[in-house]
């Protein structure tokens, strides 16, 4: 079976290895989001696992709460700024509230423990933004941004999902 690619680099790709006959659990899966490659480290997942998370997000994307621009706390701030202050940047800074957790993004296990990511709405639309270290200068890493299509991600992440779902012979109830 030929590997799987959804998405595109430059915003968001799922490049999903062929399934491992020997471990029906554990399935390769490289993730690139704004240009960046997120599990350039470690690019195996718990599929039980990555399944619930991608399942977790595309529901996350029905509450209308996610996408809603919040300049009441970030005035006219752009996305960059907007990371630091959820990424929790020194002072000062607004109280961003429960908005990094609601804006939080990429949170698929152990693969992208080292990625800082959010989705990011503003009055002129919807960011996502990206931080992993560099291997080159480990203390200072770079925040990439790019604008996004929701229902582009969606469509990515439902085609990664379902993919991987179809292929999994384990329990998929946590996704039903």
């Amino acid at each position: 079976m030929p590997a799987h690619i959804f998405g595109t680099r430059e915003t968001l790709q799922f490049d999903i290895a062929p399934k491992d006959p020997e471990s029906f659990a554990m399935r390769q899966v490289d993730i690139h989001a704004a240009g960046t490659h997120v599990t350039a480290t470690d690019n195996g997942v718990y599929v039980p696992s990555f399944l619930f998370t991608l399942h977790r997000t595309l529901k996350s994307f029905r509450n209308p709460a996610r996408f809603q621009p919040r300049a009441d706390i970030f005035g006219d701030r752009g996305p960059v700024d907007i990371h630091r202050i959820l990424a929790d940047a020194p002072e000062p800074s607004p109280d961003p509230g429960d908005l990094p957790d609601l804006w939080a993004f990429l949170q698929f296990g152990d693969v992208t423990l080292r990625v800082m990511s959010f989705l990011i709405p503003t009055a002129h639309g919807v960011y996502l933004s990206c931080e992993t270290p560099s291997r080159e200068t480990p203390q200072q890493p770079g925040i990439r941004v790019v604008e996004v299509s929701v229902d582009a991600l969606a469509r990515t992440m439902t085609q990664a999902f379902e993919a991987v779902a179809a292929e999994y012979e384990g329990d998929k109830s946590s996704v039903s």
